[in-house]
């Protein structure tokens, strides 16, 4: 493990590697260790054995100082710390973020229209659409990352390692952001039980974070 990890620095230090190539790279074997190790649980076997060691220790402890209440206080608390304890991929189990997770669509329009009864009446609440959230608070993004994927077909020049690698590992990244953005989109309520007012509300936002970006680099630019 300790060569591994030395030649993977090695690689890194390596000044006769471009810098592009070098952060292409960590980028796309970072991306693919957390992918292989959120699915195969590698780190989170380990997590669990660590977490029931400690909770089994604190266990004798607390039988060993059972007369203390003052030492079972503190145990019972750095015990409930480490019971709470969480590893990564349960937290992003639990980002509640189901919609990202597939696209398949519910048969029972009642399941995707329920009725709500409020004072003897009747109300609908609308569902919001992936793809709609998806595209409009992130128009630029996708229009950026379907460029990416179609550049190596577009000559000799993006074909080249350096420029591939660097387009898989852009991907990556504007891949992650989207979700990201997505995720924080759909936190906000169904705008007055209307869903393309959450619509023109992210392609509003998505604008004018991209005005911001662009005014900003004018202005680097300028200062440079």
């Amino acid at each position: 493990m300790d060569k591994i990890i030395d030649r993977l620095l090695k690689f890194f230090q390596n000044k006769s590697i471009s810098i592009g190539i070098r952060t292409s790279i960590l980028i796309i074997s970072f991306s693919a260790l957390t992918t292989s190790d959120y699915f195969f649980n590698f780190t989170y076997d380990y997590h669990l054995n660590t977490k029931i060691k400690q909770l089994e220790s604190i266990n004798k402890l607390k039988k060993t100082y059972e007369s203390d209440s003052i030492k079972i206080k503190e145990l019972t608390e750095i015990e409930n710390r480490i019971y709470e304890r969480t590893h990564y991929s349960d937290r992003l189990r639990n980002l509640d973020f189901r919609q990202l997770i597939t696209f398949k669509k519910l048969i029972n329009n009642e399941a995707n229209n329920p009725v709500i009864s409020i004072e003897n009446t009747t109300e609908k609440t609308n569902i919001l659409s992936l793809p709609w959230m998806v595209i409009t608070s992130n128009y630029f993004f996708i229009i950026v990352i379907f460029g990416l994927v179609i550049m190596p077909f577009t000559g000799s020049v993006h074909r080249e390692v350096k420029n591939i690698l660097g387009s898989i590992a852009a991907i990556i990244l504007l891949t992650g952001i989207v979700y990201l953005i997505t995720w924080t989109a759909y936190k906000l309520p169904v705008i007055w039980n209307k869903p393309y007012l959450n619509y023109i509300l992210n392609f509003i936002l998505h604008t004018l974070f991209l005005y911001i970006i662009y005014i900003w680099n004018k202005k680097t630019i300028k200062l440079s």
